[in-house]
């Protein structure tokens, strides 16, 4: 038997080669697909593997990296953030300057329904007291208008109804007065009496004795 049918044949360079650049090749792709995966099922991941292949363009320049990058889909999604964070932010001012105008207009008008309470609290003030002092007149003319005691019913009953009347009238008011928040005023005029028809003619008469009419005491 000769040496070389003994003497294993070594593996020539070209094979080792081969052999080398499928590992490489295995290994990387090994890698791209635990590098993809990574980046799917967690952000840090994708941020760091995002980060560093920026770090690695940014050697050409940072131009180059930002074009390179530019349509990435952590770059799009960041342009779509900031882009609704814009909208979002300018939705925000514009209705935070809607609801100050509603509370200047709410200060206005709460101004101004404060001044016609106010006003109606003053007008129903002024009514009250000229109320009051017609039914005073009347109350104080019934002796003079009974004289000679003709009609004294008639006029008995006109006051009453004059007094209810200026009653009601301060009721509806009152009623007004409270809607606005302002209270109300005394309707005090509302407990004016009326005096009897005995009790007018003995007024009557001790004020001035009428000798067919008055009987002697």
């Amino acid at each position: 038997m000769s040496n070389d049918d003994t003497t294993p044949q070594k593996p020539s360079l070209w094979r080792r080669i081969a052999a080398f650049k499928t590992i490489i090749l295995t290994l990387s792709m090994a890698g791209l697909i635990t590098s993809n995966v990574a980046s799917l099922v967690s952000a840090s991941a994708h941020d760091w593997m995002h980060n560093a292949l920026r770090s690695v363009l940014s050697i050409g320049g940072q131009a180059v990296a930002d074009r390179a990058l530019a349509n990435s889909p952590k770059a799009k999604v960041d342009q779509t953030v900031k882009a609704k964070t814009a909208d979002l932010d300018a939705k925000n001012r514009l209705q935070a300057q809607e609801l100050e105008d509603v509370h200047v207009k709410n200060r206005k008008l709460a101004q101004q329904i404060e001044l016609n309470g106010k006003q109606a609290k003053a007008t129903v003030g002024v009514v009250h007291n000229r109320l009051a002092k017609g039914i005073s007149r009347n109350l104080a003319s019934i002796p003079s208008e009974a004289v000679p005691f003709v009609g004294i019913g008639v006029t008995l009953a006109m006051t009453t109804m004059d007094i209810y009347d200026a009653c009601q009238t301060m009721k509806d008011f009152n009623t007004l007065l409270q809607a606005m928040g302002q209270g109300e005023e005394n309707p005090d005029l509302c407990g004016q009496k009326v005096p009897t028809r005995e009790e007018v003619i003995k007024t009557t008469c001790d004020k001035a004795k009428i000798p067919y009419l008055c009987p002697e005491k």
